[in-house]
């Protein structure tokens, strides 16, 4: 992203090195100009982009209405708020499937993804009743809490935690370079002003500690088969590692996992998804949560889908795209949980 005042430089430049260039979005703050218009102020929406309080009181209402969701914390963020989850479960000593959104802040189709994926949970149709069957579900819309209400008041493009960081005038850090795998190596920065900061030490976020050890108390890899980060943008279904050009040991088995969520996605609207590991697929990333997940915590099935879309929007997507990346979610969602299951 290059400032107007800069774009010609930059593109004579690019030319000058030959290297091709396509500008994918023109004008980034129409895009948010045009999302800002339509945005749900008021009460809780599916198909809608919803303030972190009005998700907070979905979680509220929805366990209040079906008997099969209870309402849970993770604990609280550095600026005090409760980060919350919704377990839905038929009873039983099931083991777990653990899900989150907005681990960056910006990525507004996450949180509305897996409320999405809860919403087919509790509505209890007949897929929903086989999974549950399997699995519990422990579901959280978002996960970097006062980074996401920031880009709801402040700054759309926010993507890091609020915390402040010592000796700099800049805040936060990436919490997906935050976590006790490979920190502070390649894909991540030791500077506090990078989007990519990887903070002062691992688990420095009570964010991040917030999910270590809330997987940790379910067992971790004994308790917990399947770990799923959602990210978006770029339509990728990405496997462990990032912090290396190495595969995990089971790595045919998640691939096989990832080809048939995949294929599940491309069932329902026709969306291709790129599976692969993270390192080869999308760029090196040292610190983050599936690696993490799989290699220090032990959860065989760990993985981070991509979502919408490939570029033309981004991660201003538009609302009306919230249903569709709904629909062909769960449609993968069923295909790996059912993989999953042993």
């Amino acid at each position: 992203m290059i400032s107007p005042l800069l774009s010609e430089e930059v593109i004579t430049y690019l030319d000058q090195e030959r290297i091709h260039t396509d500008v994918m979005i023109k004008n980034v703050q129409e895009l948010i100009d045009e999302e800002q218009k339509g945005l749900n102020r008021s009460a809780f929406d599916y198909n809608k982009y919803n303030t972190y309080e009005m998700i907070q009181q979905w979680i509220t209402d929805t366990a209040a209405s079906y008997i099969t969701a209870t309402e849970g914390s993770l604990g609280t963020s550095y600026e005090g708020r409760n980060i919350g989850y919704i377990k839905i479960s038929t009873g039983g000593n099931k083991k777990a499937v653990v899900i989150h959104g907005a681990i960056h802040a910006d990525e507004w189709i996450t949180p509305a993804t897996v409320i999405y994926l809860a919403k087919y949970l509790v509505e209890g149709g007949a897929d929903a009743k086989n999974l549950l069957n399997k699995f519990d579900f422990y579901v959280i819309p978002v996960l970097n809490v006062d980074g996401y209400a920031y880009t709801w008041t402040s700054d759309r493009l926010w993507r890091k935690t609020r915390k402040p960081n010592v000796g700099s005038g800049c805040i936060g850090t990436d919490p997906n370079r935050n976590f006790a795998i490979g920190w502070g190596g390649v894909g991540s920065s030791e500077k506090p002003c990078s989007q990519f900061y990887h903070g002062s030490a691992p688990f420095s976020e009570p964010e991040t500690a917030a999910i270590r050890d809330f997987v940790s108390s379910l067992g971790g890899g004994n308790g917990v088969t399947l770990y799923i980060d959602y990210h978006c943008y770029s339509q990728l279904w990405l496997i462990p590692y990032g912090y290396k050009d190495k595969v995990p040991a089971n790595y045919d088995t998640l691939f096989a996992g990832a080809e048939a969520a995949c294929a599940a996605i491309k069932g329902v609207h026709g969306r291709r998804y790129v599976y692969g590991n993270i390192y080869d697929t999308i760029y090196p990333a040292s610190g983050v949560s599936i690696d993490y997940m799989y290699a220090g915590q032990g959860v065989q099935f760990s993985y981070s889908p991509e979502g919408r879309d490939k570029g033309r929007y981004g991660i201003i997507l538009p609302e009306r795209y919230i249903q569709p990346s709904g629909e062909e979610n769960w449609a993968a969602f069923k295909a790996i949980c059912n993989f999953a299951y042993i």
